[in-house]
C-alpha cells in the first residue's frame, strides 16, 4: 500500500516516541547506578552519589588514568609531577601528595581527591568533608584493578574495558616478540641505595614479559632495598638506570666497588634511562604496554 503523508507523520511520531522511551529507559538505567561504592587500599568505602566532575589528582598515575578513561576534562587539579598527557600541564599545580596545598585544593571545590596509600594525604584530605580514593597498584595485575575502580567511580566502564583489552594486547604481543630468545639477567636501579624492584612487582613483571631475568628473588619483596655487594655476586647482564634522570651516571656506576667487573659494566649494557623514560616504566598505569615494549628495546635490541 502506498504510504500517505498522514501516515509518514504517525510513523515519524511513533518512532520519536520509542526513541523518547529508550532515552528515558536508558536514563533510568544510568540514574540506577548511583550511588557507587569503592573500597580503597586504605580500607575505606569511597561513596559517590553521582559521577565526580571536578577531580583532583596526586599520583601521576592516577592522573595518566582519568585522562585514558576519556575524562581529563573533569580534572581541575594535579599533583607537581603529573606530566602526561600534555594538556595537565595547564592545570594548577598543587605540590606532592606528601606536602599538598590543601587551601589551593579545597578552593578548586573537588568532588573528588585521588591519591595514594602511603603519603597520608587521605588523612589530612578527608576531614575537610572531601571524598577521598587512596591506592596505587603495586603489582601488575592490580593495574587492571585500579582502572576498573576508577572506571566505576567515574562511571566510564565501557571505557575501562577498551582501555584494559588494549594494554593485555600490548603485553601479550610484546612477550610474544621475545618468546623463545635467552633471556639476560637483569638488575632494575631505582635509587643508588640500591633500590631495586622484585619479580612480583609491576616492574618485575614487565621485565619477565620483556624477555629479563631478574636478578632479585622473589622473597626480598616487591620493591626492596639490597646490598650493593648482592649486585656483584649477582652478575647481571644488564643493568636499568632508573635513577639516572637524578644524577646517576654510567660512569658512576662503574666506579663503585666492586661493579668494575659485573658482565652488564664490562660488555656496554648499562643502560640510563631519560627522564620521560624513567616516568613511563615507574608509573602503574595506561601506559605499561609502552612501558614493556622499552624493556624489550632494552633487553633485545636485535628484535627490533
Amino acid at each position: 500500500m502506498r504510504s500517505t503523508p498522514t501516515t509518514r507523520r504517525s510513523s515519524a511520531r511513533a518512532i520519536v516516541a520509542l526513541l523518547g522511551t529508550l532515552v528515558l529507559a536508558w536514563s533510568a538505567l544510568a540514574s540506577a547506578a548511583w550511588p557507587v561504592v569503592v573500597v580503597d587500599d586504605l580500607g575505606r568505602e569511597v561513596r559517590l552519589s553521582a559521577p565526580p566532575e571536578r577531580i583532583v589528582t596526586l599520583v601521576p598515575s592516577h592522573t595518566e588514568t582519568v585522562c585514558a578513561l576519556g575524562a581529563c576534562d573533569r580534572l581541575v587539579g594535579r599533583d607537581t609531577f603529573s606530566n602526561h598527557p600534555d594538556d595537565v600541564l595547564a592545570l594548577p599545580d598543587l605540590g606532592s601528595a606528601f606536602a599538598p596545598d590543601l587551601e589551593a585544593l579545597v578552593a578548586l571545590r573537588p568532588d573528588l581527591v585521588l591519591v595514594d596509600e602511603f603519603s597520608g594525604a587521605a588523612d589530612a584530605i578527608v576531614p575537610l568533608g572531601i571524598p577521598v580514593y587512596a591506592g596505587t597498584p603495586q603489582r601488575l595485575d592490580e593495574i587492571f584493578e585500579l582502572i576498573d575502580a576508577l572506571a566505576l567511580l567515574l562511571g566510564t566502564p565501557n571505557e575501562a574495558a577498551l582501555l584494559n583489552g588494549r594494554l593485555r594486547g600490548q603485553l601479550d604481543a610484546v612477550a610474544a616478540l621475545v618468546a623463545g630468545r635467552e633471556r639476560p639477567s637483569v638488575f632494575y636501579e631505582i635509587d643508588p641505595s640500591p633500590y631495586t624492584v622484585g619479580p612480583d612487582g609491576f616492574i618485575g613483571s614487565l621485565i619477565t614479559l620483556a624477555g629479563g631475568a631478574n636478578v632479585v628473588g622473589a622473597e626480598l619483596g616487591e620493591f626492596p632495598l639490597v646490598d650493593p655487594e648482592f649486585v656483584v655476586a649477582s652478575d647481571p647482564q644488564v643493568i636499568v638506570l632508573a635513577d639516572a634522570p637524578y644524577g646517576v651516571t654510567v660512569e658512576q656506576v662503574a666506579a663503585r666497588p666492586g661493579w668494575a667487573g659485573i658482565a652488564a659494566v664490562r660488555d656496554g649494557r648499562v643502560v640510563p634511562l631519560t627522564q620521560a623514560e624513567s616516568d613511563v616504566l615507574s608509573r602503574a598505569g595506561p601506559r605499561v604496554g609502552d612501558a614493556v615494549l622499552l624493556l624489550a628495546r632494552i633487553l633485545h635490541p636485535e628484535a627490533f
